[in-house]
Order: structure tokens, then C-alpha cells, then sequence
């Protein structure tokens, strides 16, 4: 696209309509369609990573450095609530399934965080390939380190609550309990220690938590 720009004349509003119709194109692209209404009620995350990647690739007085600096901010200020976290959920789960490909190649050795959590059946999309090579050039060294410290941190708070669940399967309730095991041990028992006390009237709850190996 820059390319053709040098080659053709055209003006420069003309120049930032197509790099923002384009920008905005591919970024629709790379936002899962499973996660896009994950928080129906939240407010849209207007501006996240893949914004600020492609506004380094494409902007020198930008580059590395200022894609480095936003992402840590973001990071540092995430919120750890759901509810106040809303639609940046989808956010921290595509940059945390990017990492774990660039990282780990798919055989991350969390496979229960994984498969619950990211889901990575689900995280495939047209552009995932180039993101994610950008992705690996732009990201500060310790992202990976960053990004899994937040979920070991907040994982217990998004684990479906068993008084939410319908029809009494407690299926998801009991896969999730077992990715944060696998990712936090001392959350999990905290965890499993107040499910003991306010839903130990749930029979099928701690069947469901047993056929995982659970108790």
C-alpha cells in the first residue's frame, strides 16, 4: 500500500483515508467474532494493541520504542475485575494467544489454561500469521512474563460462578477450576476452599469437580 502511494500521486487526505479504511479493516479481522460480544453491556475498547502495532509498523515517529511503552501502561493499569475489565477481555486473550504461539509454538505446557481459557480453536483469523510477526518484533521482552502474571493474579475472579450455572451442570465451573489449578495452585485452594462452604449443598457441582480429578 505505501508502495503504490510512492508510485501513484494522490493527496495526503486521500493517502489517510485508505490507511485508516485499511487499518480499521484489518483490525475488524483480527478481533475473534466469539469474544466480540463477551460483555454484552460493556463499553467498546475503542483503541488496544493492535491499533498501537500498526501505528508503529507504519508511523516513524513512533516505532519500537512507543509501541513498547503503550502496551506496558496498558498492562500495568488492566484492570483485575470482569466487570470493570469488560471488552478489553478480548484484548489481553488475543495478545495472551499470540504469545503462546510465538513462544510455545501450540505446545504451551499449561494445556488446561489453554484449552479453557484461550481456547485456541478460536483465535484463528486471516491476519494471525503477520500479527503475530510483528507482534514478536515490536513486543518488550518481558511481555510474555507480564501478561501471564496478570492472569496468575486474577484467573479465580473470572471462573463462572456455580449459582450462574443452569440446570445444575457445573461442567464449565469445574474446567475452569481446573486451569486456574493448573495456573495459580494457591488461588485455586483459596477458591475451592469458599465453593466448600457456600455450595456444599451442590451435589452435582462437586461431581462434576471429581470426574476432573478435582477432589
Amino acid at each position: 500500500m505505501f508502495k503504490a502511494f510512492a508510485e501513484i500521486s494522490v493527496s495526503k487526505n486521500t493517502q489517510q483515508a485508505l490507511f485508516t479504511s485499511w487499518r480499521e479493516s484489518i483490525i475488524k479481522r483480527a478481533t475473534p467474532y466469539r469474544y466480540s460480544d463477551f460483555f454484552t453491556n460493556a463499553k467498546a475498547v475503542d483503541t488496544w494493541w493492535l491499533h498501537w502495532l500498526l501505528d508503529s509498523i507504519t508511523t516513524k515517529e513512533k516505532g519500537l520504542a512507543w509501541f513498547r511503552q503503550q502496551i506496558i501502561e496498558w498492562l500495568e493499569n488492566l484492570p483485575g475485575d470482569p466487570v470493570q475489565l469488560g471488552r478489553e477481555y478480548n484484548v489481553i486473550h488475543l495478545l495472551t494467544g499470540d504469545l503462546i504461539q510465538i513462544k510455545y509454538q501450540g505446545q504451551f505446557p499449561l494445556p488446561k489454561f489453554h484449552e479453557v481459557v484461550i481456547q485456541p480453536n478460536q483465535l484463528s483469523t486471516p491476519d494471525a500469521v503477520s500479527r503475530r510477526k510483528y507482534l514478536q518484533e515490536y513486543a518488550p521482552p518481558d511481555l510474555w512474563e507480564r501478561v501471564m502474571a496478570y492472569w496468575r493474579a486474577n484467573l479465580h475472579k473470572f471462573v463462572p460462578l456455580p449459582e450462574a450455572s443452569k440446570s445444575s451442570d457445573y461442567t464449565k465451573n469445574a474446567q475452569w477450576m481446573s486451569a486456574l489449578k493448573e495456573l495459580a495452585p494457591e488461588n485455586y485452594q483459596s477458591l475451592l476452599s469458599q465453593w466448600k462452604v457456600q455450595h456444599k449443598r451442590r451435589p452435582n457441582l462437586w461431581k462434576a469437580m471429581k470426574e476432573l480429578g478435582l477432589m
